[in-house]
């Protein structure tokens, strides 16, 4: 029999602690991390997900991908019926992939549904797994799932800024016997017909609902806007919008306000005349302060002008069956619908970890991150009148070089 060759003990003990200081050194890197279920773990399975999913995938390192949901992008599968991005096709599309020619320049929901379910194909997914909490844990973080955990070097929560719906809370609800509903439950014109319709939030959404509303057979509708906001159509003399925003993006904000100003003069002329309010800021500089983005016309300035939507301000209480605004008018709608707007949601999965802001926000979002806390991620929270996936894919491609330590290009 061969005896192994005879080893110098106290040689061996030291190659052994020369090894744990370099894994040790390589784990508080971030450099690996031997001891952690998954390197990268990415929560949320919507298009910002799978952007930074593949951007990481691309640079070397398979990501996990968790969702609470069943299938990828759900909260699209979820959207009404009439749905149409209001960005352009060549400016929406996901990284490393186009949106068919056969999606038309404004694809409709269930053809954008289609072309994620299709990108998402051999990613490394975990549906119908919700994570609850993220928590520090010795060389990364350990995600607190439905009857389990996991552990992760590096954290990426991407769950949308549009998980959670805001409802106000209006004196006398209560006592209001119609239906009220957030504008994310909305799913076809046919669920109003013959009936009036208050929507509350000049916004994206409340001009998106509007426009297909007052072109079915729903009974009156107003609009209700304690602020204004600009509208702009998708198209001008037949020219795409979208397309020329982006082209003038290197512009000082305040001149892209103006020309956004004066597309909305030169596409509808002066919706004040029928109600609509001014706004106080122009669209790109409100995005910049409250994340607000410009609401896109299909049919809402048409009806405005034809005295089909009726303008009223600001909800005071409501009244019984009434709804009583702050300048004393009142209506008696059977179903109001709040385009009043979304949180982030994340409160309970990362609130105790970093500060949020008013509108539930992390201090660092995208490719950006925090000495305090290594390997954990925030994308795709942010939103763009440039279009979401036209910033996050530069995003995502600079996330992944952040992740796996890559220089950059």
């Amino acid at each position: 029999m061969v005896r192994p060759p005879a080893q110098n003990v106290g040689s061996t003990r030291a190659a052994a602690a020369s090894d744990e200081t370099v894994l040790i050194t390589l784990a508080m890197t971030g450099t690996i991390a031997r001891t952690m279920d998954e390197h990268v773990v990415v929560v949320g399975a919507g298009p910002a997900g799978l952007a930074a999913a593949w951007a990481i995938r691309r640079a070397g390192v398979q990501p996990l991908v968790v969702d609470q949901a069943d299938a990828v992008a759900a909260s699209w599968r979820g959207r009404h019926d009439h749905l149409r991005l209001n960005t352009h096709r060549a400016f929406s599309h996901q990284p490393g992939a186009r949106i068919p020619r056969t999606c038309g320049p404004y694809p409709a929901r269930d053809d954008y549904v289609a072309y994620l379910r299709d990108y998402s194909a051999g990613m490394r997914l975990r549906l119908g797994t919700r994570v609850h909490r993220i928590d520090r844990t010795d060389g990364g973080w350990v995600l607190a799932l439905d009857g389990g955990s996991l552990t992760t070097a590096h954290a990426v929560i991407a769950t949308g800024s549009d998980a959670e719906p805001v409802l106000p809370s209006w004196p006398g609800l209560e006592s209001f016997g119609g239906t009220v509903m957030h504008a994310g439950r909305f799913r076809n014109v046919a669920e109003f017909a013959g009936r009036d319709v208050l929507v509350v939030g000049p916004g994206n959404s409340g001009v998106d609902l509007l426009g297909y509303l007052a072109g079915s057979n729903a009974g009156r509708l107003w609009l209700s806007a304690r602020s204004g906001m600009t509208v702009t159509p998708r198209r001008l003399g037949g020219v795409p919008l979208h397309p020329v925003s982006v082209a003038l993006r290197r512009l000082p904000v305040r001149w892209q306000d103006v020309t956004a100003r004066a597309v909305q003069r030169l596409a509808f002329g002066d919706l004040s005349r029928f109600g609509y309010p001014r706004p106080a800021l122009g669209p790109f500089t409100r995005q910049r302060t409250d994340g607000v983005t410009i609401a896109v016309d299909d049919g809402f300035a048409r009806a405005l002008k034809a005295g089909r939507v009726v303008m009223k301000p600001g909800i005071d209480r409501f009244d019984g069956p009434l709804v009583r605004f702050t300048d004393g008018t009142s209506c008696a709608p059977d179903a109001v619908i709040c385009a009043t707007g979304y949180r982030p949601g994340i409160e309970a999965l990362a609130g105790h970890l970093v500060a949020l802001d008013r509108r539930g926000m992390p201090p660092f979002i995208g490719a950006e991150s925090s000495p305090e806390h290594p390997g954990l991620w925030f994308f795709g929270l942010d939103s763009s009148i440039y279009g979401n996936m036209h910033v996050h894919r530069r995003q995502a491609r600079q996330l992944a070089r952040a992740v796996v330590r890559l220089p950059a290009d």
